[in-house]
């Protein structure tokens, strides 16, 4: 298609541009092209992701239809003759969702702000911003988060100077020529100018999650509070998981700084706003379940910096793997009685830390996975971290195994306090100028003690471009490298918001992510250059080590 530009959002997606100009006219044409990829059904396609002008397509490189190429090279051929296919497909009909609005007041507290910035009354902000039929261009920033194409000029207003810490859920927001609806009680810097009482995001609901999707038509009715009181809608709680003593394999008697439950991430929400999230370092992960002969996506436990101490309460199998720690032998079955106590509190090198139990741990699955997302408040362990006194079970097993062994070192992530992370050009690269370039790749960065699960706050020197740019929000993936405004880069990491609209310099590639994660607060983090092609030829070299992996440990388990 003469309008779609294709290029390689790292090592794992592929970012479909249109030129086309913002408007309705173009989510109708995005949406239509979207729906070809998805009916045309390519093996490995994780995502596709509508966002403005932009289709994320997620994949991965190991599991493309082998072929001619790179798993890049066919993952982009299939998408051009998906495009090209797009113009037979009918025209959908635009669904039409009516939200209800109550407007100012303790639901609104920055209308007054907005009124005097417009320079309009609080009525014609009203007016002006309820009459006004939005379209949703894309879902993102948190699970359910539309963000509203058609705007009126006129209410333009800049995002507060310093972002609230709560936004409750529900709040109706304009941050500079952009209004959405926040779907969670979240931080937020977007001017609050109203509430509306529907739930946005409804994880109870597999089949549609969000209320709203891309392409949706919104209308905004004004309500008074009475009758916000009583249209608001009620949480529904999801199963909330209890384990007795008897059927419990473990219980936490001190809960580390943030054990959660994590598996390999969930496919095919994040156009919904959901990230896949998943454990941080997922080879560490892998590795753990295999030792125990359980599949590489069961759940189990991820803890950061300061791990849990765990009391058993029957005999099992347990593998740890990631960081090192104090008295604990990692990378092999190690088998654990009754009543004994392990202590996984102090990580001597790396920063997180993987515990697998024979049988994989037994929680519910949320949204097709079983991995907590905390931002969410679902997966895992009751959607959040673990605390003391909570008891975990464990999916029954048989499982022996005889002599030391233990996995092979190329398997090991080893925490350092300086590490060398490979990448390939991010999509935004001819955006920023030499000088920026040129410093990515010769001066060290710094992690920051602000970085989290959901990216990797570097401290360095400034990367500029070459000029001041406007980039409508667009996908984002595990390892993309995005620059705000103060230069500083993030590289965004398991629990990464799924669209962005900051300007992307780099990728880091998917087997060199683990480096990054067992990084602590400190340590430096010096990027090298490589091509897609290395990229994923190192990819489906690991793919294969580790399926020979699995096939040495089926041979010692019994």
């Amino acid at each position: 298609m003469k309008t779609m530009q294709l290029t390689p959002l790292g090592d794992g997606a592929v970012l479909a541009s249109f030129s086309l100009k913002n408007d309705f006219a173009t989510l109708d044409k995005v949406a239509r092209i979207a729906r070809a990829f998805a009916g045309s059904s390519l093996p490995g396609v994780t995502d596709i992701v509508s966002a403005c002008t932009t289709i994320t397509i997620h994949y991965d490189p190991a599991r493309v239809p082998a072929g001619a190429g790179s798993p890049c090279d066919r993952v982009l051929a299939w998408v051009e003759t998906a495009a090209a296919a797009a113009g037979s497909k009918k025209t959908k009909a635009v669904r039409e969702i009516t939200l209800p609005v109550c407007y100012g007041g303790e639901h609104g507290p920055d209308m007054a702000d907005v009124a005097k910035h417009t320079k309009l009354s609080e009525a014609e902000v009203i007016r002006l911003h309820s009459k006004t039929v939005y379209r949703v261009a894309a879902v993102g920033f948190a699970p359910g988060f539309p963000y509203l194409l058609g705007l009126p000029e006129r209410l333009n207003t800049p995002r507060r100077a310093t972002p609230r810490m709560v936004v409750p859920a529900g709040s109706v927001g304009i941050g500079g020529a952009q209004t959405g609806v926040y779907p969670l009680t979240t931080p937020g810097g977007w001017c609050l100018i109203g509430r509306t009482p529907l739930r946005l995001f409804r994880p109870e609901n597999e089949t549609a999650p969000t209320l709203l999707e891309a392409g949706d038509m919104v209308r905004l009715v004004a309500i008074t509070s009475k009758q916000w009181d009583q249209q608001v809608e009620q949480s529904v709680p999801l199963h909330q998981a209890k384990v007795s003593k008897h059927a419990a394999v473990l219980e936490v008697m001190k809960a580390g700084a943030l054990t959660t439950i994590q598996d390999m991430g969930r496919e095919g929400w994040q156009q919904h706003g959901i990230t896949a999230g998943g454990a941080m370092d997922r080879r560490a992960a892998r590795v753990a379940n295999l030792l125990l002969g359980n599949a590489e996506d069961d759940p189990l436990l991820e803890a950061t910096l300061v791990g849990p101490e765990l009391r058993f309460l029957r005999d099992t199998w347990i593998a740890v793997t990631g960081a090192e720690v104090k008295g604990v032998a990692g990378w092999r079955p190690l088998r654990v009685s009754a009543g004994q106590t392990i202590s996984l509190v102090e990580l001597t090198h790396g920063a997180r830390v993987y515990v697998a139990v024979a049988g994989g741990f037994d929680v519910p699955r949320v949204l097709g996975g079983a991995g907590t997302l905390l931002r969410a408040r679902i997966g895992g362990w009751n959607g959040r971290a673990l605390q003391v006194s909570d008891r975990l079970a464990a999916r029954p097993t048989i499982l022996d195994t005889k002599g030391d062994w233990s996995a092979a070192m190329e398997f090991r992530t080893v925490g350092a306090g300086a590490v060398t992370v490979r990448f390939v050009r991010g999509t935004q690269w001819d955006w920023f100028d030499s000088a920026s370039q040129k410093a990515l790749v010769e001066k060290p960065f710094l992690v920051t003690t602000q970085s989290d699960r959901m990216g990797m706050r570097l401290s360095g020197p400034a990367l500029k471009l070459k000029q001041e740019r406007e980039l409508v929000s667009e996908g984002v993936g595990f390892g993309s490298v995005q620059v705000p405004s103060d230069g500083q880069p993030i590289v965004l990491m398991a629990d990464r918001q799924t669209i962005g609209g900051y300007p992307k310099i780099a990728h880091v590639i998917a087997v060199d992510l683990p480096l990054l994660a067992q990084v602590r607060a400190g340590g430096k983090v010096t990027f090298v250059e490589t091509s897609i092609a290395t990229a994923q030829a190192l990819y489906l070299e690991q793919e294969k080590s580790l399926a020979m992996f699995r096939t040495g440990v089926k041979a010692r388990l019994g």
